[in-house]
Formats: structure tokens, C-alpha cells, sequence
């Protein structure tokens, strides 16, 4: 599934196969006048790359791999690493080293994800920040975005107005 909508904030992607999740996601970031495209596969989330120059990225960890004998997605690779050979191929392939990629994952309850997220920030995968579901909705989504991109759309106002010091570094 891709979807896209003009407007006037910073090209995201978000790569998330769980279709409710894309939709609060996609919705919410549109609220915020991001552009925004969706996938929901390792496959269809590379090739978007490729194709786009994108702000950030929003990447669920856990994912489909897209076609069987893919030649970038390794063969074997479980689906709970495609996320991971994304981001590797993204870093390492692309040379995208400056792209902020946010994970947003629910695979804090597993036990290997204290040596995932090890991976994930010490390695050359580096990422912007790893926020876990169903904890990180929307708003924190949206904050994370706001520190990476910059774009202060009309829900961080709201956050603002409420909180005078919110978003301050």
C-alpha cells in the first residue's frame, strides 16, 4: 500500500505493515501538514528511498520482506530483523548516513531487544530515536519528528501553548 498527499511540511515515510497503525500515523502526520507515503514492506520501503528524498523516516522493525527472492533483503532474514537490513541498507548501500530514521516497534517485550536496540545505536545504523508501541502514539511520534525535521505543525503549537517550555532543547 503507498499512499501520498501534498502539502506544505517535510516528506516523511512511514514503514509500517500494520494497516491500523499506518492509518493513525499517516493521519495524524497529515494533521500536521507533513507529506507523507506509506509502505508497508522492507521491499517497498527501500525502493521509496531510492526514489524519494525524504525528512525522516518512521520504521517499524518487525515487517513483511516484500518479493521471495529479493537481492537486497538477505535470504532467511525473519521478519523481526527486516526493519534492521532496511536501515543496514540504507546506511551502508544507499550512503544515507544523514537520514534521521525514527523506529517505532513493538518488539520491547522479546527478549533479544535489548541487543537490538544495542545494535541500533551503537553501530553504524544509528538512529534519530526508538520509541516502542502502543506506548509512543501519535503525539510522541510527532514530537520526535518536530526535533528532527524542525516543522512545527499546528499539534506541536498545541503542545506549546499548553507547555511553554515544550520543544526546547
Amino acid at each position: 500500500m503507498t499512499t501520498e498527499q501534498p502539502s506544505g511540511g517535510p516528506s516523511i515515510l512511514v514503514v509500517e505493515d500494520i494497516q491500523n497503525h499506518a492509518e493513525e500515523l499517516v493521519g495524524a502526520l497529515r494533521e500536521e501538514e507533513y507529506e507523507v507515503d506509506a509502505v508497508a514492506t522492507a521491499e517497498d520501503a527501500i525502493e521509496a528511498i531510492r526514489s524519494k528524498s525524504y525528512a525522516a523516516v518512521l520504521l517499524d522493525i518487525e515487517l513483511p520482506l516484500g518479493e521471495a527472492d529479493s537481492p537486497i533483503i538477505p535470504n532467511g532474514t525473519p521478519p523481526e530483523r527486516a526493519g534492521i537490513e532496511v536501515l543496514r541498507y540504507v546506511r551502508r548501500e544507499l550512503k544515507l548516513s544523514l537520514l534521521p530514521v525514527i523506529v517505532v516497534s513493538g518488539l520491547d517485550h522479546k527478549p533479544f531487544w535489548p541487543t537490538m536496540v544495542d545494535e541500533l545505536w551503537t553501530t553504524d545504523l544509528h538512529v534519530a530515536a526508538i520509541l516502542t508501541k502502543p506506548a509512543a502514539g501519535p503525539r510522541e511520534v510527532i514530537c520526535e519528528l518536530s526535533r528532527v525535521t524542525g516543522w512545527k505543525g499546528a499539534m506541536f503549537e498545541a503542545f506549546r501553548a499548553d507547555d511553554p517550555s515544550y520543544g526546547e532543547d
